[in-house]
């Protein structure tokens, strides 16, 4: 779809919506062509995992024993 400065600045939501459906939205200006298009959502490593990970508790003390630790390491 190909706009100019004004539309697209007043119309900005509408073309933000083609955007994220994957349509790229070309902004004509006297100097040039510009293009607007959405970049894929980036998920955090929390939200990708959200409902896999299960939580049994808490860790309230230490999960090795005294003679697997070696503080040389």
């Amino acid at each position: 779809m190909t706009t100019n400065v004004r539309t697209f600045l007043r119309e900005f939501t509408t073309f933000k919506a083609k955007a994220r459906r994957g349509e790229t939205v070309q902004i004509e200006d006297r100097e040039g062509k510009f293009l607007f298009t959405a970049v894929g959502v980036r998920k955090t490593l929390l939200g990708s995992c959200r409902g896999k990970i299960k939580i049994h508790g808490d860790i309230v003390g230490p999960t090795l024993k005294n003679s697997a630790w070696k503080p040389s390491l």
